[in-house]
């Protein structure tokens, strides 16, 4: 077999056995990499929920806040003003240390803080769990054990949110 019959059967096979380059996938969001949510940087939203036991009333309001990620660890500061609706109305507001782990799209924190709480000075506990559902937005469900300064907690506050991610 001479030589130019070896090449054009060797280019040939090249050209039959070769594929086109595939573009990397970036998954059902956008997001590429497979690192999942970045949980970095300013955010803001809206919550609602109540408190289900004892003097039962509904809560709804706002927040905002800023994280910073150190590998999977999450640390942040949030600020959420809201209403207590029962037989009357009483402010919230609240400035909540949070820390928690990432894996992935789902954070999972523990909060702690001080503030107005149904009208008066109090302080909040709790944790919560976020879940990223595109590159800019997440959902959230959130437990805070409230009550006055002073005294022991005397509300356990359940509530859901989404929040928007800068």
């Amino acid at each position: 077999m001479s030589v130019a019959v070896r090449l054009a059967a060797i280019l040939m096979a090249t050209a039959a056995l070769s594929t086109h380059a595939s573009a990397q996938d970036y998954g059902p969001y956008g997001y590429g990499g497979g690192y999942g949510f970045d949980w970095d940087g300013f955010y803001a939203g809206v919550y609602g929920g109540g408190v289900p036991f004892g003097d039962a009333s509904w809560n709804a309001g706002i927040f905002t806040g800023v994280n910073v990620s150190i590998d999977s660890l999450v640390l942040g500061v949030e600020a959420q003003l809201g209403a207590d609706m029962a037989d009357s109305t009483s402010l919230d507001a609240l400035v909540l240390g949070k820390g928690g782990m990432s894996f992935g799209s789902a954070l999972v924190y523990a909060t702690a803080g001080t503030g107005i709480v149904s009208g008066d000075f109090g302080y909040a506990f709790g944790g919560g769990a976020d879940y990223g559902i595109t590159d800019y937005m997440s959902v959230r469900g959130e437990v805070l054990g409230t009550g006055e300064w002073g005294s022991g907690p005397s509300d356990m506050r359940l509530t859901a949110g989404i929040a928007f991610h800068l």
